[in-house]
């Protein structure tokens, strides 16, 4: 279940503003992601999810809506911190992230692969899958 709470972390998104490039949106992105999370607030992190999310978990945008309402009611506190180690766009419109997840304060830590899509001018996290160390 941790490392779901994790995975769901990265996901928590907020509207990123608009910047001059993509890798400064998706900073951005997951800069709001990061505050989203500890904001507790599903309607946000879902507005930037994009409608065919998938991960290997088997969750899509409604399974995970429901995952993060239930983790928020049983978190009254949600702290983050979320590393960028590799971000990357290996065609227009699609980018690629690992990111290092550390809930504080027990320390538990993740490493994600996101997924993003850019749809018109925005990004949206189309999936995201814990990554094996």
């Amino acid at each position: 279940m941790k490392f779901v709470s994790l995975c769901v972390a990265v996901i928590f998104l907020a509207a990123c503003g608009s910047r001059s490039s993509d890798e400064e949106q998706v900073r951005a992105l997951l800069d709001a992601a990061e505050a989203a999370a500890e904001a507790r607030d599903t309607s946000d992190v879902l507005e930037v999810i994009a409608s065919d999310y998938s991960d290997s978990q088997g969750f899509d945008r409604a399974q995970l809506q429901g995952f993060l309402r239930a983790y928020f009611l049983a978190n009254p506190r949600v702290e983050i911190l979320l590393t960028v180690q590799d971000l990357e766009f290996p065609v227009e419109g699609l980018g690629r992230a690992r990111v290092g997840i550390t809930s504080l304060p027990a320390g538990d830590r993740a490493t994600v692969q996101v997924e993003f899509r850019k749809e018109g001018t925005r990004w949206l996290v189309s999936r995201a899958d814990r990554v094996r160390n």
